[in-house]
């Protein structure tokens, strides 16, 4: 019988103690993804339940991170500056584009348009190396800023699913495949795989987040204020 600690040099014996089968790594891997979203919703939680009735208050606790949080004026005209230059409102991530400059700029101007604080550095200058909020006023709600909140703690966290890659297959994969998989994924790499597949865990955690805060925190604090003003009314 062959010893089963004998070996060719230059692998690893699977029996040895100390050595590593790409299972015991893809398990280390998937335990320490699900810590970081523990971790994650657990600190977003923590925000919602800190300034459920104050919007304003979680927008200040953004930018002490450094991040500039925008809000857009009512009107139609400030929308089109995102759909223009091709972003979603909320939290836009950093990247190395002429259309993140130009973001930057209109940003900048802060003209008529725009409303709200920014985030600043200790020397008075704005970063968007964190990325940046910018939220029509329509949709300061807790319910939209828990979604996004989730996606920024996620990305500060480093978290994959947020590269230029990932974000780049996720809109097609909206825009053009409705957010159903098909055939078209036996043509992607598996680079290309992983960097979708992390983006859409990213998106489902945040709306699942969204829905639990909304069970847990959102509905009841509305129900109870609607039971307040019909008990002061009555």
């Amino acid at each position: 019988m062959a010893n089963p600690n004998h070996h060719h040099q230059g692998h690893q014996n699977p029996i040895q103690p100390g050595a590593v089968s790409l299972e015991d790594d893809t398990f280390k891997r998937v335990a320490e993804t699900r810590e970081q979203v523990n971790q994650v919703a657990a600190s977003a939680r923590e925000a919602i339940q800190a300034f459920y009735t104050d919007p304003q208050g979680l927008v200040e606790l953004i930018e002490r991170y450094e991040t500039p949080v925008y809000v857009l004026r009512a009107g139609p005209f400030s929308n089109v500056i995102l759909k223009i230059l091709g972003f979603e409102p909320g939290f836009i991530l950093p990247e190395a584009t002429p259309r993140f400059t130009w973001l930057q700029r209109v940003l900048s101007v802060q003209d008529r348009f725009f409303s709200g604080r920014k985030g600043r550095h200790p020397n008075g200058t704005v970063s968007f190396s964190n990325g940046v909020f910018v939220i029509p006023d329509a949709l300061l709600t807790m319910g939209f800023l828990s979604h996004q909140l989730h996606h920024w703690l996620s990305f500060r966290s480093g978290m994959d699913g947020y590269c230029e890659r990932a974000r780049r297959l996720y809109k097609k994969f909206w825009a053009e495949n409705q957010g159903q998989i098909g055939r078209e994924v036996f043509k992607m790499d598996a680079a290309d795989i992983m960097a979708l597949k992390a983006a859409i865990n990213r998106d489902l955690e945040a709306l699942k987040f969204l829905k639990a805060i909304a069970d847990e925190v959102l509905i009841p604090a509305r129900q109870a204020r609607r039971i307040g003003h019909g008990t002061a009314s009555a």
